[in-house]
């Protein structure tokens, strides 16, 4: 079991830099709650897919990618059973924008030089 800190510093990590918009209120403009309980207990608990349409695993390149990241240990289950409940789109691949603008920029430069 992880803790409630863990548990919303992962749920963090997935919004910021996957975009995942699930479990998350608009109280006001430009302000969000995010319900890291419920995630959790959804996480942990849930026994039937949330959306069938989305129930997917972690294609074997995309876990060599997240292995090679440090949150890779934990990242990797939670995906996975993310995507098992329909929470997530796997399929769809992790396509983080500010990694890939990152690695267009550094390979610009590189054929630059």
């Amino acid at each position: 079991m992880v803790s409630m800190e863990d548990m919303s510093i992962r749920l963090f990590i997935l919004r910021g830099a996957y975009g995942y918009k699930g479990f998350t209120e608009q109280v006001g403009e430009n302000m969000y709650k995010v319900d890291t309980k419920a995630f959790q207990e959804t996480i942990e608990n849930a026994k039937e897919p949330i959306d069938v349409n989305k129930v997917s695993e972690l294609s074997s390149n995309q876990i060599k990618v997240l292995q090679s990241a440090p949150s890779g240990s934990w990242l990797i289950p939670l995906l996975n059973r993310m995507g098992q409940l329909g929470m997530m789109d796997l399929r769809e691949g992790l396509v983080n924008p500010k990694v890939f603008q990152y690695t267009s920029t550094m390979h610009a430069y590189k054929r630059s030089i």
